[in-house]
């Protein structure tokens, strides 16, 4: 509260766990609106994910095509996973990259964050580019159903985008690599 007992606004009242999994907490905060009133609000807190984009030395990408349960479609995408509470972002990419894609890189590099699910969730996504890549074998989780094309960033690009329904999380990614690399061309 303020000194003249006027709450802040937007100030957290309360905050209820309603349901908790490994990855997600479904919450309720009890909150202060914008008028002063008290509101409820309803989101998804988890601690975010991360994507990378691995690129090999003669331009080409790997993209998996990956089973998405709650959609009932494939979808071409980056290799992207969820992190845990207190994870670093690029100890996460690391492993995504090996167990999705089967590939461990030499190089990293950020390339920037954005906010997924905004309004509905805290995630934040982290983004990624991966080089000087070496393959291993996948080491996929019983929940993943992933199978890889290596292919020009163009055509990877082209194809991402040309998905009847699309995964954005990959989609933002692109545009973040494309902000860097217009950024190297213009030092």
């Amino acid at each position: 509260m303020s000194e003249h007992g006027e709450r802040s606004t937007f100030q957290r009242l309360s905050r209820e766990v309603l349901v908790e999994n490994h990855w997600h907490r479904y919450c309720l905060d009890r909150y202060v609106r914008r008028d002063g009133s008290e509101g409820l609000y309803y989101y998804i807190d988890m601690p975010g994910s991360v994507g990378v984009i691995p690129l090999f030395e003669d331009g080409t990408t790997l993209l998996c095509r990956q089973r998405r349960y709650l959609l009932g479609v494939h979808l071409w995408e980056f290799p992207i996973g969820g992190m845990e509470e207190g994870a670093d972002p690029l100890d996460v990419g690391k492993r995504e990259l090996r167990e999705e894609a089967g590939l461990v890189a030499g190089d990293w590099l950020r390339l920037g964050c954005f906010a997924p699910y905004k309004g509905v969730s805290n995630e934040r996504c982290h983004f990624y580019l991966a080089r000087d890549l070496t393959v291993v074998a996948q080491a996929l989780e019983p929940e993943e159903d992933i199978t890889l094309e290596r292919l020009p960033l163009a055509e990877a690009r082209e194809r991402l985008l040309a998905q009847e329904l699309g995964d954005g999380q990959s989609w933002c990614g692109l545009l973040l690599l494309e902000r860097h690399l217009a950024r190297a061309a213009a030092s």
